[in-house]
């Protein structure tokens, strides 16, 4: 019952609250047995530490260059050897009979030789033939009579002598020609040369080059900042007894 009373008061108090102060809380007043305001909760805020880089650590290297210096030093500018004279060889000439063409034999085709003559030939031999006819009264009669032989002349080409192969020989040919002859052979004789020496001017290296690697670290610092731990709102806080209260 004293909840729903405070919740109707509550209710009428909002409804009413652009009226006069007056009638603000003027029924819950004498009825009103705790009352309520709506206020604002500000934000809350913390500082917080933390370490931030200023610089980051970086590495330097330092080199150091080499210390040189010159010297003469002997060197060698050929090895001895041995080496080869060689004395080239002497030609000369001379007329030598060679073979141009070997002996060769060789065949040639005569052809045969013909003639034309002319001749009888018996185209059908003679003989008997049997001759019917008929006569003035129409008398058949049958005769036997003798008939000649047919003949005709043929011509014909006859061989004379017939076609032949006859070998020719071809005799081999010679000719004179100038031979190249070695009249003194090559020689080569061995010849030992010493070696040669010399001096250099060479660059040496007294102290070489070294790099030192330093390392820096990074520069950490503090840095301090503030923080929202819990937002603000609006919450129902108790209201202090005053003029309608």
């Amino acid at each position: 019952m004293r909840n729903s009373a405070v919740a109707a008061c509550l209710a009428v108090s909002f409804s009413v609250l652009g009226a006069a102060p007056s009638l603000a809380f003027g029924d819950c007043g004498a009825r009103a047995i705790a009352c309520y305001d709506k206020v604002r909760l500000p934000d809350v805020y913390a500082t917080r530490t933390r370490p931030v880089l200023v610089s980051p650590g970086w590495t330097e290297v330092a080199a150091t260059p080499p210390v040189v210096a010159n010297r003469t030093v002997p060197v060698l500018v050929s090895p001895g050897r041995w080496r080869t004279v060689t004395t080239p060889p002497v030609y000369g000439t001379r007329l030598e009979r060679v073979l141009v063409a070997p002996r060769s034999r060789s065949f040639e085709t005569i052809p045969a030789v013909t003639r034309r003559v002319e001749q009888t030939v018996i185209v059908s031999p003679g003989g008997v033939a049997w001759e019917h006819s008929r006569g003035l009264f129409g008398r058949e009669r049958l005769c036997k009579v003798a008939t000649p032989p047919v003949m005709r002349t043929v011509v014909r080409e006859v061989v004379v002598s017939p076609a032949r192969r006859v070998a020719r020989i071809s005799p081999a040919v010679y000719q004179n020609v100038e031979q190249s002859v070695v009249l003194r052979p090559a020689t080569a004789q061995r010849v030992y040369e010493p070696p040669v020496r010399g001096f250099i001017n060479q660059t040496v290296v007294v102290r070489p080059s070294a790099v030192q690697v330093v390392a820096h670290p990074p520069v950490v610092g503090v840095t301090q900042e503030t923080v929202l731990v819990r937002p603000g709102g609006y919450a129902w806080q108790p209201a202090r007894r005053g003029l309608f209260w």
